[in-house]
């Protein structure tokens, strides 16, 4: 089991009468590899396999490739969330899953027979996790750690588009009922059209804004980049009260600190405003997206503002809602009259 000394972590266990242990070092990335590794332990355990054996196996096998990717995404700077939850799965959904062999020795049908493992999950889910796997492998034949991708062959069922049916009066009725630190917080997003959750929203500092240029400079990690959103002159005054009362650096946040995450209050709040469709915080950018697109601004302009990575992206996520730019298409065509 995983123990504690000081900061440092280490995993003790019984194998064949004699008590083990491994030290992983301080700091949560030492925990974090402390719990991969205990994760490793229990399966072999329930699988019955020996453990010693199991320490001089030939080839690289899943799970420790998966440690790996995990420690590159954080030499990279990815999020801390994101880390927590690639660790999450691989301990508890992947690692189990795969076949107990070296990489090189899995073959397509191996990952046709682990993705039917998730046959119960919604396709989005489903896409979701084989991308990640998709991703692990990649990442290991980019650095040498394996000669060829077992997934290479995939290809990723279409999903539905999901029907966002959030509008500008719900999301102010949402508002009327949030608590005040979640209103502000739709509020920005709703302005600046960030993504929602840690990435972004929950990042920003008010360093980050220029009131004499009015703008606000995002970093994006998503896609490693930063990008400047203008911001509407009667939000911007917004903005300068919100920062004269705020008690920390971040332009969100709740009893003087940041926020973390606004999911359950968000969900409390559309109960309250008795929101009968689905919803999600995440929808808040969508409806900034479209609301822009809807009155008439340059796809190439809000392409620009959401940080997407080509217009293509954008016309694929959102032009499909575009209703009055069709029928102003349509509108376009000379009439004709048949004898």
């Amino acid at each position: 089991m995983i123990r504690q000394k000081g900061n440092s972590w280490f995993v003790r266990w019984r194998e064949n009468g004699a008590q083990k242990q491994k030290h992983f070092g301080i700091g949560p990335e030492a925990k974090l590899k402390a719990e991969l590794y205990e994760s490793e332990i229990k399966l072999a355990k329930k699988r019955g396999e020996d453990l010693s054996q199991k320490r001089h196996r030939q080839g690289l096998f899943f799970n420790e490739l998966g440690q790996l990717y995990v420690d590159n995404l954080r030499a990279t700077g990815r999020s801390e969330n994101h880390i927590k939850n690639m660790v999450t799965l691989l301990n508890n959904v992947f690692v189990p899953l795969m076949p107990d062999r070296p990489v090189a020795e899995l073959t397509f049908e191996h990952l046709l027979t682990f993705a039917g493992e998730f046959s119960g999950r919604a396709q989005s889910t489903r896409n979701r996790y084989m991308d990640y796997i998709n991703a692990i492998f990649n990442f290991g034949v980019a650095h040498k750690l394996i000669s060829e991708n077992p997934m290479a062959n995939w290809k990723k069922p279409k999903e539905a588009k999901r029907d966002v049916q959030l509008s500008v009066n719900d999301l102010g009725r949402i508002i009327q009922h949030a608590e005040p630190h979640l209103a502000w917080a739709l509020e920005v997003s709703f302005n600046l059209g960030v993504r929602t959750g840690e990435s972004e929203l929950l990042a920003l500092q008010w360093r980050q804004v220029d009131f004499g240029q009015g703008e606000i400079k995002v970093f994006a990690p998503k896609t490693r980049t930063h990008r400047i959103i203008p911001i509407k002159a009667e939000f911007l005054e917004r903005l300068r009260g919100k920062m004269a009362e705020s008690a920390s650096s971040s332009v969100v946040e709740y009893k003087g600190k940041a926020v973390k995450s606004l999911r359950r209050s968000f969900r409390s709040a559309c109960e309250k405003a008795r929101i009968e469709y689905p919803v999600r915080f995440y929808d808040v950018r969508h409806l900034y997206c479209t609301t822009l697109l809807n009155n008439g601004a340059d796809l190439a302009a809000v392409s620009k503002l959401m940080g997407h990575s080509t217009i293509k992206m954008t016309t694929d996520s959102y032009y499909h809602t575009q209703k009055i730019e069709k029928t102003r298409a349509v509108g376009l065509l000379p009439n004709i009259t048949s004898v």
